[in-house]
């Protein structure tokens, strides 16, 4: 069976982009509206960072399936899990959905629902694996999944507003 691979869907990676550009316009313009740098402006400079890293933790957040295993690619590196060797396959389900897999060794991948197609990851783990694997409610899980765009929503609101904000400032 061919490889499959899943990455952060197209809307978040879109969002977050949007946010990190916004950010950084805001901020710069704040630094250059008042005077230049200053200690104030490296402090509010700091608040990009987190969003900046989550930023590239998107850009290379990536989930390989193929016939040997799956392979987590994320922000603290990869992790492959071997069929054979998974222990315990879960989903939590809530305002976001969250895949749990954990091996034998004790080690846990998380990918969360902002991974494209995340129902089809679901379901080919559930065709891989055997129903022992498996959470009792995961076949549940999956059927009743639908995407929250909640908190998505709030990135692009935010990004928004700190662009009203900057046509504001120049108008």
């Amino acid at each position: 069976m061919a490889e499959k691979v899943f990455r952060t869907d197209k809307f978040t990676f879109l969002g977050y982009t949007l946010l990190v550009l916004s950010y950084t316009l805001f901020f710069g313009t704040i630094v250059y509206k008042f005077g230049g740098f200053s200690f104030k402006s490296l402090i509010m400079i700091l608040l990009i960072i987190p969003v900046a890293v989550y930023f590239f933790f998107l850009l290379k957040k990536k989930v390989v399936i193929d016939d040997t295993g799956i392979n987590v690619f994320g922000i603290t590196g990869k992790k492959e899990f071997k069929w054979d060797e998974i222990s315990e396959v879960s989903v939590s389900a809530g305002r976001r959905y969250f895949l749990f897999i954990a091996d034998k060794d004790g080690n846990i991948a998380v990918v969360d629902d902002s991974t494209e197609n995340f129902r089809e990851l679901l379901e080919e783990l559930k065709n891989r694996l055997p129903e022992s694997k498996l959470s009792p409610n995961y076949g549940n899980v999956v059927k009743s999944y639908k995407r929250s765009y909640g908190s998505i929503a709030l990135i692009y609101i935010a990004s928004f507003i700190l662009l009203f904000i900057l046509i504001q400032t120049f108008l």
